[in-house]
């Protein structure tokens, strides 16, 4: 699912369009920008930068969290950093705490879960949706061409509102970095065939052209309710 590291941001998650995401400490005084190109994100110090950025953005991009979990994507964007600009395409970050969210995965084994365990299952579970188009690969009608797997808009509803059943900061911020920031792409089937549409097709003809599927962009992610910190 996610695919990348954060499952954020590369590309993570192709064709997605470009932007960026802020995530600061509730006193602005500690931000990581996550970018859709390697090394993947930045870090700031500067609270009047911060401040400045900050207000200058997009809400939908913008995520306060505590200072433990901005801590913890800093360690990750500072490895990101290590590894420079030369990253191959569709590698990315994999969310702190997680070993699912992200292009591809950290875990062992199925039941292997990172400390923010209900996120990460949610992650994995989107990592095995059923029907997927790989990269290169043409199904019904439509061709993939972008570095990640795309998966089919059922799976990535199904994943959102995983997320804001959680409701968690961490939850939040990955939902907003995966729809709101790589605004990913998914695909379903097209709207079914009516008569007049099959006439002058064979059967088996019309039947392959009526079940062909369409990307569309995934719906914006919004949380549910106020936080839940318990």
């Amino acid at each position: 699912m996610l695919a990348v590291f954060l499952l954020l941001i590369p590309t993570l998650w192709g064709d997605e369009t470009e932007a960026n995401v802020l995530v600061a400490d509730t006193t602005m005084s500690r931000m990581v920008e996550l970018q859709a190109g390697a090394p993947f994100c930045s870090l700031y110090t500067d609270r009047g930068v911060i401040q400045k950025m900050i207000l200058g953005a997009d809400p939908k991009k913008v995520r306060q969290m505590s200072a433990n979990l901005v801590a913890d994507l800093e360690e990750t964007c500072k490895a990101s950093r290590e590894k420079g600009k030369n990253q191959p395409p569709g590698s990315g970050l994999i969310y702190p705490g997680t070993k699912w969210c992200g292009p591809g995965t950290l875990a062992k084994s199925y039941d292997d879960l990172g400390r923010h365990a209900s996120e990460d299952a949610c992650c994995r579970e989107h990592d095995h949706c059923p029907i997927t188009i790989s990269p290169k690969e043409c199904i019904n009608g439509i061709c993939n061409h972008s570095p990640f797997t795309r998966s089919h808009c059922d799976c990535d509803a199904k994943f959102r509102r995983c997320l804001q059943n959680i409701n968690s900061e961490v939850a939040n911020t990955l939902g907003a970095i995966f729809f709101n920031v790589i605004q990913v792409t998914c695909f379903q089937e097209r709207r079914p065939c009516s008569q007049w549409q099959r006439n002058g097709y064979a059967e088996e003809e019309s039947n392959r052209l009526c079940s062909q599927y369409k990307f569309r962009p995934s719906d914006k992610y919004v949380p549910l309710m106020p936080l839940n910190v318990n």
